[in-house]
């Protein structure tokens, strides 16, 4: 099984549909896409392939069609974490943690936040 992902630009749309409370149209998507770096064509075609891929879905209302999130916005990102440290950093978050704090990163107060976190539960 191919494993699907969303690209920088496809990004950018999905959080708009993650946004937003009812489906949207293609009117309302562009509103809030940049001027300057989108076309209608190149939204619409990219919404179309976020459809085909599973991630948005779209409903037809006579010749227009309105998008949603077929996955919610959590679900996404649990995924991609996942993806990032089995890729990455051997699937280890001390091995995430440990790499940010040594490249400065993190500061020991987000290390401390961290450990609040997690003594939370005890």
């Amino acid at each position: 099984m191919q494993k699907k992902t969303i690209t920088e630009s496809e990004y950018e749309l999905m959080r708009i549909l993650w946004a937003a409370d009812k489906p949207l149209g293609m009117a309302e998507i562009i509103k809030q896409l940049p001027k300057d770096k989108w076309t209608r064509n190149a939204a619409a075609t990219l919404l179309l392939r976020l459809a085909d891929k599973g991630f948005a879905a779209y409903e037809k209302n006579g010749k227009l069609n309105f998008y949603y999130a077929a996955v919610k916005q959590d679900d996404y990102g649990r995924k991609e974490t996942k993806s990032l440290l089995k890729r990455l950093y051997n699937g280890s978050i001390k091995n995430l943690v440990a790499s940010l704090y040594e490249k400065g990163e993190i500061d020991n107060n987000e290390l401390d936040g961290l450990r609040q976190l997690l003594n939370k539960d005890k």
